[in-house]
């Protein structure tokens, strides 16, 4: 199955003649350095960017600053070795910023000069960013300094970058006072639960489960984290449970190349852009393709970022209701293919995840929609195949990410409204 490219390889394979995002590919040269991506590959920029940035006149949808700060936060992502859940959580709130950012600023409109769009996409982007890497903030002020300076962008014309990029700061700094309650990095303070087929932690010394509240924290489109809570695992010792236990023994006991290269490449540790990463490329490479316009490209980024960060929410209510057991715990004769996350296993959050966010896509891109369906099919699988999840997990976790999406789907905003933050 073709997966989506890695960023180097997107970098010099596509036609980069647009201009915000040789900003970008410059930013994040300068962030990271001689970092690599997942697949040992260089990451950011092909050495011919700034040749093809003067190759041709920009297009309208080859110019979006949507894409191109969401590529900023791909990149701090890696630089900063961010977490799966850190890295979720800030893609929703920088596409929940970006897309208020424009819609304030198309509604400010009076008379023939009115608040630039793009200019408060770069604005909130930055307000956005800063809040959840500072140590970056300095830096992402001259990439806004840079592209402000930058000429005319293709599709705008009698816009006023300054009164854009001040609605855009303000719709941001109201995303970042939400994002601040969202309760979803609160101290947990319980025990862990014993019993048979109960998780435990496996760390030397043993470890406090990592997101024991998760799904506890707000939402921005579920009612709560419960709500689409999954029916519970297979009885332990049941036929259905000792059947999935056995399938992950055989599949470790003859794990073939191809099995081990997909739970590889799907495991996407710190130090990559993470799983939530994955999906945020594939977001932006399709939005050039088909040529979303600055709003559009805005909205699926929201849209999709948020709907993750639900999924996740509701991926970790079931972890903590269930409690349940890893494979290789249950049978210390597996062998793993990727590392061990420290929390319980039921349902999968690589396959809620992914079948969220995939559908998403699939909705904004129908026509890819199968494709990235499976793929999000093969990110839950690797994860059995890793030896890390039961089928029923991974089974599960794609039933519950769709069904975020779908709610997300149906209560998605009207027309040219911003989100409303509840």
């Amino acid at each position: 199955m073709q997966r989506n490219s890695t960023p180097a390889t997107l970098a010099q394979g596509s036609a980069i003649t647009w201009l915000p995002r040789a900003f970008a590919f410059a930013f994040l040269a300068l962030l990271l350095g001689a970092c690599t991506d997942r697949a040992g590959g260089p990451t950011g920029a092909s050495p011919h960017d700034a040749e093809l940035v003067q190759a041709s006149a920009p297009k309208f949808w080859e110019n979006s600053a949507t894409v191109s700060w969401n590529e900023v936060a791909r990149g701090l992502v890696i630089q900063n070795s961010s977490n799966a859940f850190f890295a979720m959580r800030g893609f929703a709130i920088l596409g929940l910023a970006q897309y208020n950012a424009l819609i304030a600023a198309e509604q400010g409109k009076d008379g023939k000069i009115h608040p630039s769009p793009r200019a408060a996409v770069i604005g909130a982007s930055a307000v956005a960013l800063a809040y959840l890497y500072p140590s970056n903030a300095a830096a992402l002020e001259t990439l806004v300094d840079e592209q402000l300076a930058a000429p005319a962008w293709p599709g705008e014309t009698h816009t006023d970058a300054a009164a854009g990029e001040a609605l855009g700061r303000a719709a941001a700094e109201q995303v970042v006072e939400r994002a601040k309650t969202d309760n979803f990095f609160a101290t947990w303070t319980g025990t862990v639960p014993t019993g048979p087929c109960l998780w435990f932690s496996t760390a030397t010394p043993p470890a406090p489960p990592l997101g024991a509240l998760f799904g506890q924290a707000r939402p921005y489109f579920l009612v709560s984290g419960d709500q689409f809570r999954p029916q519970p695992p297979p009885a332990c010792g049941s036929p259905e449970y000792l059947e999935s236990l056995a399938e992950v023994r055989n599949i470790s006991d003859t794990r073939t190349p191809e099995q081990d290269a997909i739970a590889k490449f799907w495991a996407l540790p710190a130090g990559t852009y993470q799983p939530p990463g994955y999906w945020n490329d594939v977001a932006g490479e399709l939005a050039v393709r088909y040529r979303l316009n600055e709003r559009d490209a805005a909205h699926l980024f929201a849209l999709m970022n948020m709907v993750g960060f639900d999924a996740l929410i509701a991926s970790h209510d079931g972890k903590f209701a269930y409690w349940h057991i890893r494979p290789s715990q249950a049978d210390p004769g597996i062998q793993l293919a990727v590392g061990l996350p420290n929390f319980p296993s039921y349902p999968a959050n690589h396959a809620t995840l992914s079948a969220a966010m995939a559908r998403i896509l699939g909705a904004t891109f129908p026509a890819e929609r199968a494709r990235l369906d499976g793929l999000a099919e093969e990110a839950a699988l690797s994860r059995v195949y890793g030896g890390i999840h039961f089928r029923f997990d991974t089974d599960a976790g794609l039933v519950l990410g769709r069904r975020v999406a779908a709610w997300a789907l149906a209560h998605d905003v009207v027309g040219h409204e911003p989100f409303v933050l509840n």
